[in-house]
């Protein structure tokens, strides 16, 4: 790096057929009140314009790069993002995403730079959503939301909310789970060689933002949100994938393995079996009785038994009374005692609600 300009802040861009947004994401990194960052576009193998849209940007702004690449996946994507990047903090934001002009400048204050993990708020982009989060940018100038610091003690605190996917504290609107919203150290991340899995597809956010969370040693929380999400009826999390159930099984064993290697499994291991737990209604759901799978109902029925055959599945079983909502506890109830005709009407109407949602 001799010689190359150093930067306070990478924004991190993974790009991927989004050529109705990416222009606006840029946009926003543009428009910030801190103009102290590069702008690194990872694009991962588009096939509609959107790396004709990043080359103009790039001839408008010397801050920004395009890296391009065969389509790997998004967490090869951010993993070249952070092998190229030279600030001192990183900062990822989604291509179909886009950040509130103020986000950078509340990473370069002063105060916030003897921390190692900057947390934020999200909102939707919605209209409900952007009344929510003008709310908080109001209550936050006024004064109302004051960040909280946390240290290396309250570390373990934090990783439980990170695996039940819980809120900092009560009105928050934060996602612990997702790289976005956040603003991580690179010496944290070059010190301890920290990646985005890349053979694992659903889950690798969790899987990196744990080991960041147990290498870094400072962490503060504004109760702001800076960064909004675009929810598209197209998005990876919903569409239909016939390797789903594979990719979890290899998500929990790889976060089980984490978590051992940590020595936090047993302190950790309720929320760990809640996480598996609801990664087998997702499969359920989402793979097993997608309404627009093209298995066989006996295909269908091979797949439950396959999993009762799993031992992190059955270790899994143990809990379901004690933890999660009714439905899910109903959902594989019915799954443990092989009664798949009302496993497959459950996840069925469990699917249409989640596209009724969407459109609300």
């Amino acid at each position: 790096m001799s010689g190359e300009e150093i930067f306070m802040i990478s924004v991190i861009v993974p790009v991927y057929n989004t050529a109705g947004y990416v222009g606006r994401c840029i946009d926003s990194v543009l428009h910030s009140s801190c103009q102290d960052f590069e702008l690194i576009l990872v694009n991962d193998g588009s096939s509609d314009s959107s790396p004709e849209i990043c080359r103009e940007y790039c001839r408008r702004d010397s801050r920004i790069r395009l890296i391009g690449q065969e389509h790997e996946g998004v967490s090869a994507a951010r993993n070249r993002g952070i092998e190229a990047s030279r600030g001192e903090w990183i900062v990822f934001v989604d291509s179909d995403d886009f950040i509130s002009d103020d986000f950078l400048g509340m990473v370069m204050q002063k105060e916030n730079q003897g921390c190692e993990l900057l947390i934020f708020d999200y909102a939707l982009s919605k209209k409900k959503a952007g009344k929510r989060a003008s709310r908080h940018t109001r209550a936050y100038r006024e004064g109302g939301f004051r960040p909280i610091r946390y240290k290396e003690t309250d570390r373990l605190k934090l990783v439980e909310s990170l695996l039940y996917g819980r809120q900092i504290v009560g009105g928050g609107s934060t996602s612990l789970i997702s790289p976005w919203a956040k603003a991580y150290k690179k010496s944290v991340i070059d010190q301890y060689s920290i990646r985005f899995p890349v053979d694992i597809v659903l889950g690798e956010d969790r899987i990196f933002n744990l080991e960041y969370f147990m290498r870094a040693e400072s962490f503060t929380y504004v109760q702001k949100a800076v960064y909004f999400v675009e929810i598209r009826r197209n998005s990876a999390t919903r569409r239909f994938r016939m390797d789903f159930s594979q990719n979890n099984l290899k998500y929990q064993e790889h976060l089980k393995k984490m978590l051992q290697r940590f020595g936090i499994f047993h302190l950790m291991e309720k929320a760990y079996y809640n996480i598996v737990l609801f990664g087998m209604a997702d499969v359920l759901i989402k793979e097993v009785f997608h309404p627009y799978s093209p298995r066989s109902r006996i295909e269908n029925h091979r797949l439950c038994q396959s999993m009762q055959k799993n031992k992190i599945y059955n270790e899994a079983m143990r809990y379901n009374r004690k933890m999660g909502g009714m439905p899910r506890r109903v959902l594989l109830f019915f799954y443990r005692i092989k009664c798949y005709g009302m496993v497959e009407t459950i996840c069925k109407i469990s699917y249409r609600l989640l596209e009724w949602m969407e459109k609300l």
